[in-house]
């Protein structure tokens, strides 16, 4: 007679079979994609702009924006966002430093204060279920300052530490000065504050900056991972102050100006600049090609990029030691600035900055193969779309364009863009470019780096 214990394999087998599919049914149920969410934006009726972007991240990014970057400045509070950046977390109203950074731990968030030269940023990751926690703290922390003197005293060692972080970052030294000499004052103004204003910011200077700045018409509530009813109610419960902020003084590139920073060593690092386009025009997409056109940068670790960078190519002639050149496009919301920056050995400068504007002059002068455009087109495509794979780049680009156009073109749009731009478009404008009014910036040991006039 067969064992009842033979047979029972069999069924076993069957069982967990049938089971299993039942799994698999229900796991194909559950995994189903989620319907793709486009960026909204809106504005409350306080002026207040909310933008959002529904991705079903786990972590959210919610966020801050207003228009109080350095460009905002004056002579007279040089540096002041610099504070505003450090001084993020001291008490206001509502909280003091202590209870803000424990608020936020308790929820495992975390707080990011960043500064672009038109912007402050104040930025909180933190899980979806959170949300409602970090906006209370961003308005606390955005609408509740009080900048008490005994804590401005206290923690005036933070920008003498910011300062003396960067005091060896030529490059930083470099971009900084290279903007100052296209712009003077606005987007001239540097991100961090002069050594000789560190304690000078008084509790009154500061208050009266954020009550001009910090306004409902001057800020943007942002989030990246959250929905947008959501967030459009939280945002209503903003205290935001009324206004639409201060009137923002245009940038103008002015060009002409040449900073050389003469400080020895073996290297020197060098920019030139000429006028740009502001962000959200289709020129400003054009110089996008030009630039990967001329060379980006290497897009792997230790490469040259020696094939498809001009650039790289002219620099290249002048040297066999190892260096550096790369193209820049820095396109602001009513200004721009287009360039090239390099560094060398000290005693190739010459060479290396010489072959580099051979290059960018020779391209002015139509020597653009349709193979090169194309490999320029669609770098900038790439990196655009890739740029976006970035939840912080992502955030960026987000609450900038909301804040500063009211709307949001997505990496796809984009690309759609610069498909429609011609090989005609980004000469003419190469052109316009290269025969424009000049700055330039140096830092290092200049003995064979070239003025300006020598290279123009």
């Amino acid at each position: 007679m067969m064992s009842v214990s033979g047979i029972r394999p069999l069924f076993a087998g069957v069982s967990r079979r049938w089971l299993s599919a039942q799994a698999a049914a229900q796991a194909t149920r559950e995994t189903q994609p989620l319907p793709k969410q486009d960026a909204q934006v809106s504005k409350l009726g306080s002026g207040l702009t909310v933008a959002s972007l529904e991705n079903y991240s786990p972590i959210s990014r919610i966020g801050v924006v207003v228009n109080a970057g350095p460009r905002h400045e004056t002579t007279d509070n040089l540096g002041i966002s610099h504070c505003l950046r450090s001084f993020a977390d001291l008490s206001t109203k509502h909280a003091t430093g202590f209870a803000i950074t424990r608020g936020l731990e308790d929820v495992a968030a975390s707080l990011e204060t960043s500064t672009t030269r038109e912007h402050q940023i104040y930025t909180v990751r933190c899980m979806r279920d959170a949300v409602d926690t970090a906006v209370h703290y961003l308005n606390t922390i955005t609408n509740g300052q009080e900048f008490r003197r005994w804590e401005l005293r206290e923690n005036k060692g933070r920008l003498t530490f910011d300062l003396a972080t960067i005091k060896d970052q030529l490059p930083l030294r470099v971009m900084d000065d290279v903007h100052s000499a296209a712009f003077r004052e606005t987007l001239g103004r540097s991100a961090y504050a002069p050594e000789y204003m560190i304690g000078n910011h008084s509790t009154d200077m500061l208050l009266e900056y954020v009550q001009q700045h910090y306004t409902a018409g001057n800020m943007a509530l942002v989030g990246v991972g959250v929905d947008h009813s959501e967030l459009t109610k939280l945002a209503e419960q903003f205290e935001a102050r009324t206004g639409s902020g201060a009137v923002k003084q245009a940038a103008k590139f002015t060009g002409g100006a040449e900073l050389r920073n003469q400080c020895g060593g073996d290297f020197s690092l060098a920019a030139v600049a000429v006028e740009g386009c502001a962000s959200g025009s289709k020129d400003a997409l054009a110089l996008g090609i030009l630039q990967h056109m001329m060379g980006a940068g290497p897009y792997i670790k230790w490469g040259s990029n020696q094939a498809a960078s001009k650039l790289t190519q002219g620099a290249g002639k002048a040297t066999s030691h190892p260096f550096s050149a790369s193209c820049f496009n820095l396109a602001y919301s009513d200004a721009g600035a287009f360039g090239v920056f390099a560094v060398a050995n000290a005693e190739d400068m010459d060479g290396v900055l010489k072959g580099m504007m051979k290059e960018f002059g020779a391209v002015t002068k139509g020597n653009i193969s349709s193979k090169d455009f194309e490999r320029a087109k669609n770098q900038f495509k790439a990196a655009v779309l890739m740029n976006s794979e970035n939840q912080d780049t992502l955030f960026e680009d987000l609450a900038v364009q909301a804040l500063n156009l009211g709307s949001y073109s997505s990496p796809a749009d984009l690309a759609q863009q610069i498909d429609s731009i011609t090989a005609d478009d980004t000469l003419k404008l190469a052109k316009k470019v290269f025969n424009g009014k000049p700055c330039m910036a140096a830092s290092g040991n200049l003995g064979q780096t070239p003025y300006m006039d020598q290279l123009m």
